[in-house]
């Protein structure tokens, strides 16, 4: 699937980053350089490696309620995740955390944002993907705004990807992103959120994790949106192809992945198969009579896995399974077998399937995408706390 892909905020900056750097590593090419970035705050986008300059968008430098001054903060006081636009020195600019400002700004900002969007052209991708911290003020109120005007001008799908904050962050962060949920899903086809409290690793300072955590999302996302991106060097009747996203995503609602990775055994190939391989004779993996349990385990595994936004996935609509790798590694048999181990532990017989053919490949992955999940027992935590957060709000308001 092609995509035309708008990172908003530090945390959408950041991600779109690691995005591209993905696409280059893998050899999807899913973006072909349809990309932008949107900020409040210009140091944002010093760390920005991968995305040229001439696609870095700054809106509000000249609004009186924006701040470009840097203010400290000791993360020691304040441990929270980085990539869900944590108050670091670079966070701190900006609208400050205030969705309502970054909306404003966005809104006053259109005719600038207008011009920007001429340089992505969407007759030549299949989807659109808005990516932003749900937590801070410009991913969560530029955002809404963008996602009407995409939605205004764009007649292909408009998906988000949006990270939640971790628990320990602040209670306003949390109202912030519960908001932004509520407010993104009715815009967009389907909402993918990624929660930072289900990816932190406890032993250690968030603000050194946020790195590693792009490199998971990223690889899930691209195993899932870009698959068949590569230059196709096998044919599959099986073969996944844009439609078959379009359709699992068409139900709406919030939207997570599994995923999970089979290292083909190798070790016991004959030397005949190995001197062809070096040669360029063979380029795929032989099939082998324990591929259909091998890919039930993997599917079963990918299902099981610690997903993008953790979920009870029988609470899914619809499900997509792809399955990546040498093309005579994915039996039909076990095709069949991961289709039907994933109808038994969803309860849903709306699954759809592709492959993605990787001739000379030693791995096969296995992706899973829930689509329309329902119950999410993070986002129900988040949604609580921000109720009482408001509830608190309000209390210290003046009369």
């Amino acid at each position: 699937m092609k995509l035309a892909l708008f990172g908003v905020g530090n945390a959408g900056t950041r991600l779109l980053d690691q995005l591209i750097h993905a696409e280059d590593e893998t050899g999807r090419n899913f973006t072909e350089g349809h990309v932008l970035a949107f900020n409040t705050a210009p140091a944002a986008f010093e760390a920005a490696t991968e995305i040229p300059d001439d696609r870095q968008v700054l809106i509000g430098d000249t609004h009186p309620e924006v701040s470009h001054e840097l203010v400290s903060f000791d993360p020691d006081e304040d441990d929270t995740a980085v990539d869900s636009e944590t108050p670091t020195d670079a966070d701190s600019a900006g609208v400050d955390g205030d969705p309502n400002l970054g909306a404003t700004v966005a809104n006053d900002e259109l005719p600038e944002i207008r011009r920007s969007l001429d340089l992505v052209d969407d007759t030549e991708v299949d989807a659109a993907v808005v990516i932003a911290g749900l937590g801070g003020g410009t991913g969560a109120g530029v955002s809404s705004v963008l996602l009407e005007e995409l939605g205004s001008i764009y007649e292909i799908p408009i998906y988000v990807l949006g990270v939640l904050p971790a628990a320990s962050e602040s209670d306003r962060r949390a109202l912030t992103a519960a908001r932004a949920v509520r407010t993104l899903v009715p815009l967009a086809d389907a909402v993918l959120p990624v929660d930072n409290e289900a990816w932190r690793r406890n032993a250690d300072p968030l603000a050194e994790q946020y790195e590693t955590i792009n490199e998971t999302i990223a690889t899930r996302f691209v195993s899932l949106f870009a698959a068949g991106e590569a230059d196709p060097t096998s044919v599959s009747e099986m073969r996944i192809d844009p439609a078959d996203l379009r359709r699992t995503f068409g139900v709406g609602g919030l939207a997570s992945i599994g995923y999970a990775t089979h290292e083909l055994d190798t070790e016991d190939r004959g030397f005949l198969y190995r001197l062809k391989k070096l040669l360029g004779l063979v380029d795929e993996e032989p099939s082998g009579p324990t591929d259909a349990a091998t890919v039930k385990q993997l599917v079963g595994r990918a299902l099981g896995s610690k997903l993008t936004l953790p979920c009870e996935v029988t609470s899914a609509d619809r499900v997509l399974l792809i399955l990546s790798g040498p093309p005579s590694a994915i039996s039909r048999k076990g095709f069949e077998t991961g289709r039907y181990l994933l109808e038994d532990e969803t309860g849903t017989v709306e699954i759809l399937a592709g492959d993605e053919p990787l001739p000379g490949a030693d791995t096969i992955t296995a992706t899973v995408l829930l689509s329309n999940v329902t119950d999410v027992p993070r986002l129900s935590t988040i949604q609580e706390r921000a109720v009482d957060a408001l509830s608190a709000f309000e209390n210290e308001s003046p009369a």
